[in-house]
């Protein structure tokens, strides 16, 4: 049986391939998503990538079918759209653990797309 962690491990890992470069090329985007979840919460993260259609968005599909994977949201939340609706349908304990347990997973995510892509 695995644990927590091993499972984040193995989804960020095989999401890493589908994790592109930021504007400038320099770096992934997985680096910069943890940063604007913090800075602006989960909520405004996912609409900031919502509205940019940036790579900023294959970070949060990532993150939703880990969050599907670990049984924190439904599997019915197929899309940015759908995740959005759910994280405001839900309350503050669970928007709180959400956020918590993206943040565990993009922390291995950030690690293996920036060696994916060149970085270490």
């Amino acid at each position: 049986m695995k644990n927590l962690d091993q499972i984040r491990a193995a989804n960020a890992l095989k999401a890493a391939a589908t994790i592109g470069k930021g504007a400038k090329g320099s770096d992934s985007v997985a680096k910069k998503v943890p940063t604007m979840i913090r800075e602006n919460g989960i909520l405004g993260a996912a609409a900031f990538a919502l509205e940019t259609g940036q790579g900023d968005g294959d970070v949060f599909v990532a993150v939703t079918t880990h969050l599907r994977q670990v049984e924190r949201i439904p599997a019915t939340v197929v899309s940015l759209e759908l995740f959005l609706e759910h994280l405001v349908g839900t309350d503050a304990t669970h928007l709180r653990a959400i956020t918590a347990e993206s943040m565990a997973y993009l922390n291995y995510l950030r690690r293996f797309a920036g060696s994916r892509n060149g970085g270490r």
